[in-house]
């Protein structure tokens, strides 16, 4: 059976109101792995060239991180105003960089502007692609009057 567009949108729906929590834990996921020393890259190589998937998974993470965040401040109706959402988005982007520089002072770990330009990537993507399910949340199951 396959995972329609109409079930992860009742999935979002299902998830708002724990949103804050799983904000919350995955925040601190984020702040735990980025203070762990001498953590290997993981990499693909293939016969011309090599993948690092250490790029996609900053991308994610910072994607995942972006998703709950704005589920978490809007609110039943899947509105949120745009002042908001770029208050969120840099903040988010703040955070990614702030994190990156964190790393430098681990042992093991280093700063790198590829990492930085993977978080930024997957904060402004996913801040795009949740508006856009936002928006069809709203019109999808508008609520009863």
């Amino acid at each position: 059976m396959a995972f329609s567009k109409t079930d992860m949108l009742k999935l979002i729906v299902f998830l708002r109101p724990a949103a804050r929590y799983l904000l919350i834990i995955w925040l601190l996921t984020i702040i735990t792995v980025s203070s762990l020393p001498n953590i290997p890259t993981l990499k693909i190589h293939t016969a011309k060239v090599e993948f690092r998937l250490d790029y996609f998974m900053h991308f994610c993470e910072y994607g995942f991180l972006t998703f709950l965040t704005l589920l978490s401040f809007t609110g039943r109706e899947f509105k949120i105003k745009f002042a908001k959402v770029m208050l969120i988005t840099s903040c988010l982007m703040f955070f990614a960089i702030l994190d990156e520089f964190h790393q430098k002072l681990i042992p093991g770990r280093s700063y790198s502007v590829r990492d930085i330009l993977s978080n930024l990537s997957g904060v402004l993507v996913l801040t795009i692609i949740t508006l856009v399910l936002f928006s069809l949340i709203k019109n999808k199951f508008k609520p009863e009057e």
